[in-house]
């Protein structure tokens, strides 16, 4: 099977910088995780800090996880990365924090890295498992390529892009 490449042409809204996940993300991600609306788009579980902080920690070794962080104007807007990593496919995911940057093409941005780096991983595909009610997220995999391929539970599919 040949798969082509998309290449996507967009006005960039705003330029993120794209760094590493750290400590001051990490704290970020608390408050954004915790805000209703955000925590039911990500379908983010019930946690407590130190449950985040162990596992913060348990990242430096693992080697199953991507995490990258998105920065504007010196402070994190976002996270985003790829887990569950295995020799062939990866499980892609990410959250936009600020909602009023939302639409501004962060997201785009953030795909672009994650693609090249599963690229330059050699695997073979990603996924990702998304709310069905979730528009902004399914807009954006289907920008990029992915493909609905099932139905996981009554509220959420797997869409996966070949690479």
């Amino acid at each position: 099977m040949v798969y082509k490449r998309i290449v996507m042409e967009y006005r960039k809204l705003i330029e993120i910088e794209l760094r590493e996940f750290d400590r001051e993300t990490l704290e970020k991600s608390w408050e954004w995780l915790n805000d209703p609306q955000l925590k039911s788009l990500t379908m983010t579980p019930d946690f407590d800090q130190e449950s985040q902080e162990k596992w913060f920690e348990s990242l430096k070794t693992r080697n199953d996880y991507h995490l990258k962080a998105g920065w504007y104007n010196g402070v994190p807007i976002s996270v985003y990365g790829l887990k569950h990593i295995t020799g062939s496919d990866a499980e892609l995911f990410g959250y936009i924090g600020e909602k009023e940057l939302w639409g501004k093409t962060a997201a785009i941005q953030m795909m672009q890295d994650v693609i090249a780096y599963a690229r330059s991983r050699n695997l073979e595909s990603l996924y990702c498992i998304t709310l069905k009610e979730n528009k902004r997220t399914y807009r954006l995999c289907s920008r990029f390529g992915f493909k609905t391929e099932k139905e996981v539970t009554d509220e959420t599919i797997m869409m996966r892009l070949y690479l």
